[in-house]
Order: C-alpha cells, then structure tokens, then sequence
C-alpha cells in the first residue's frame, strides 16, 4: 500500500508540474501550436511513427512539438529539428493522467488500447480513438502498417512516408572498417528469433562468398561464433551509438525489430527474417524504403514463425538480393 501511496504522489506531482510547464511556454509562445505525442515502450514503432512530425508542422505551421517517452529513448530523437522537447514519461500513471487531461493545444496518444499495462495499479491504458477506428491489438496489421496507424491516430488519415533519423557529430569509439554488413539476431521477446545455427553458417557463408566483414549488435545473447571478419558488439552499445552504426552499414540482416526500422530509416539495403507472430501470419510493419525499395526484401515463413524458415531459403533471397545490385 505505502509504494502505491509514494508511486501516485509522485506521479501526480510530476503531472502537476509538467502540466504548468507547458502552460507557461502556450502563455509567452500564444503564436505557436504545442503539440504532445505520447508514444513509449516500442523504438520500431517510434522510428515507423517519424513521418508524421513532418506532416503535423505541415498542418499546423508554427509549432512547438513534444514527444513523451522514457529517458532511455531520448536518443532517438535527441538530433530531429522538428521536435522542440522530449519529455519524460516518468510513469504509466503520468500517461493516464494525460489521457484525462492534457496542457498542449493538440494530444495525441500513438498506441493501442492494452498496449501497456501500469504495473503497479496493473489498469492498462486505454486509447478511444484506436477503438473508434477499429483497431485493436488482435487486428492492427490486418489492415495496416505502423505508420498508418500512427497517422490516422494523429489525425492525419493514412499516410505515406520515408522514416528519418538523426545522429549527433560524436566519433564512435568503435574501430570498424570501412565498409561492413550488420546483423541483428535476436528479438526482444524472442518470439521472431531465426535459429542461432542458421545465423551462423549465414554470416559464414556471406564472409566467404562475398568477403565481407559482419558486424552483429543487439541488447544480449550473442552469437557464439568466432572468425577474424566477425565482430560482435551485442550488449556493448548505447542507441546513439547503434544508430551510427547502423548508419555506416553497406547491408542490414535482421529480425522484425527497432535496429531493422533504423535501417529503413537510414535507408541501408537489407534483408528481414520474417514469421506469424501473435495473431498475424503475414504483415507489413514498415513504410518507404524497406516497403518499397527492389534493394531489399522482407521475406516470411508462410506456415509458421521465423524460427522455422530453412537455411536455404534466406541463402536463396540474400543471393538474389546482391545479384540484382
């Protein structure tokens, strides 16, 4: 009882308190329309969800736009010109608290009822204007990609876009070559993994056709593979630092994650491992490049999740992706 007591005290303290901030900066910048998105808790959807940014100023000319997220994420978006302030979450109580009432001339709320859960009072948030749309968890991908859900829930209808990134001018301290393919193995919850014996030969095989050095990045679990043209960075970098080095890739492998929605982002050449995950059995979470680009392709498991695409079958789709360069 006495954590909930301190958790919703400081919680409303800070809803308070962000709530007075951005009321002052609406009363000296009356010209200006402040805009809060509040968006946390995904990076693939929040890179899929930049376009809008450029749509909203588009819409409203002069603005002032806010995006609410974790600390931690800050860095996706420390760089953009179009967003004015990132601003702390700080807890899933504060986003309630702002999906009651709110201080910006414009709120919008880019996620989907039951798409997270306070773990403290355990009430997931609840998104009215996705319900009155239609869409819900069990269905989104039935008819949509990420971005099209992001910008009819910013009431912008349904849009079409390029993601963008921004990086600071920070020299990474990694010594890389010059020229280097990236691989990202492994998901956050693991549901759309490719099997580490496949990884492997893979990343063999492409060092031995092509003679190229492989560059690996993720959060944990790497790949126990050893090789003189294999360099494993998994669990060594911050997001700053994988969005370079995603940047300076010449061609991205990976599963349907936020690392392959920086690669589209960035624009870099790439294959994606794809299979059912949850309730869909094909979909399509990406926009621009990696939607329409003949550089790369997002390939799937028709009868099952990603784990169960054969080794041949990537080979296959990769091979033919370098021959059509």
């Amino acid at each position: 009882m006495f954590h909930r007591v301190t958790y919703a005290i400081g919680s409303l303290a800070y809803f308070l308190s962000l709530s007075c901030r951005i009321l002052f900066k609406r009363l000296f910048q009356p010209t200006k329309v402040h805009i809060g998105i509040l968006m946390d808790g995904d990076l693939g959807d929040m890179v899929a969800s930049e376009p809008i940014l450029g749509a909203l100023q588009q819409k409203f000319g002069n603005v002032a736009i806010y995006w609410i997220t974790e600390k931690r994420y800050f860095p996706l978006f420390s760089q953009h010109p179009l967003i004015t302030e990132l601003l702390d979450e700080y807890s899933l109580l504060v986003a309630r608290f702002l999906l009651s009432w709110n201080p910006f001339t414009h709120f919008y709320f880019l996620q989907l009822s039951d798409f997270r859960i306070d773990p403290v009072f355990q009430i997931s948030l609840q998104n009215e204007k996705a319900d009155a749309l239609g869409i819900r968890l069990n269905n989104y991908y039935h008819q949509y990609n990420l971005l099209e859900i992001s910008s009819q829930l910013a009431d912008l209808g349904r849009m079409k876009g390029q993601p963008h990134l921004y990086v600071d001018d920070q020299v990474l301290r990694f010594d890389l070559p010059k020229t280097y393919w990236l691989v990202h193995c492994k998901s956050n919850a693991g549901l759309r993994d490719w099997k580490d014996e496949h990884w492997q030969r893979l990343i063999l095989d492409a060092i031995s056709t092509w003679g190229v050095h492989v560059v690996e990045i993720g959060m944990k679990h790497p790949l126990k593979l050893e090789h003189p043209q294999f360099t494993s960075l998994v669990g060594q970098c911050n997001l700053m630092e994988t969005m370079k080095i995603i940047q300076g890739a010449s061609f991205f492998i990976g599963l349907d994650s936020g690392p392959t929605h920086m690669a589209n982002a960035f624009q870099i050449p790439g294959l994606v491992i794809c299979g059912e995950f949850t309730y869909f059995k094909k979909y399509m979470s990406y926009s621009g490049f990696y939607q329409e680009s003949k550089q790369t392709k997002v390939m799937f498991n028709p009868v099952g999740r990603a784990d169960g695409l054969g080794y041949d079958e990537v080979w296959q789709q990769l091979v033919a992706l370098q021959e059509n360069k």
